[in-house]
């Protein structure tokens, strides 16, 4: 038959389960895996990390079978989300020295990912502040007070604290400029 010829030469049939031939096939949940392990490698010089991450971030596209609703792929689909979180994280910690305004980039994708995560708007708006941005601070601490707001949660007392410290340090240098 045609169609067990095709899946032979990408599967083989055992104890009354199929598994796919790693050589042929490719699954990019397999790459995503792949290149978090090896990103995790101690002793692995910079820029080879930096390429495992930005392999792995490219690679992961949502949620694993997100059209699903069992039980069963909770535990799986949130250790994915937070290997591309921890990914996206150690990624922004390389790039932040260099090139901050990438590094604000992968915040912002990582926002998009856990919208209620108030450390990400954190780290986003020191990003902010470092790369002379206030309004986008103010901006960014109102996004987080509405999305919180629609669990009826409000931000923690540490990211209203970070926020006026930051809008503290804005005025301060407003103040600065007319004298130089």
């Amino acid at each position: 038959m045609a169609t067990h010829e095709e899946l032979a030469d990408i599967a083989s049939y055992a104890d009354k389960h199929y598994v796919l031939d790693r050589e042929r096939v490719t699954v990019d949940l397999w790459d995503f895996e792949h290149a978090v392990r090896a990103a995790r490698q101690p002793g692995l010089k910079e820029r080879i990390r930096e390429d495992q991450l930005r392999r792995a971030t490219g690679l992961y596209v949502g949620d694993f079978a997100a059209e699903i609703t069992a039980a069963w792929l909770e535990a799986p689909r949130e250790a994915l989300r937070r290997d591309y979180l921890d990914a996206m994280s150690t990624l922004v910690r390389l790039r932040s020295g260099t090139d901050p305004r990438e590094a604000l980039d992968l915040l912002e994708q990582a926002r998009e990912l856990d919208r209620y995560n108030e450390a990400i708007y954190r780290d986003i708006a020191r990003m902010q502040a470092r790369l002379g941005l206030p309004d986008a601070v103010s901006r960014t601490f109102d996004l987080l007070r509405r999305s919180l707001a629609e669990l009826g949660e409000s931000p923690s007392e540490k990211t209203v604290d970070l926020y006026e410290a930051l809008q503290f340090h804005r005025f301060e240098d407003e103040r600065e400029e007319p004298g130089k």
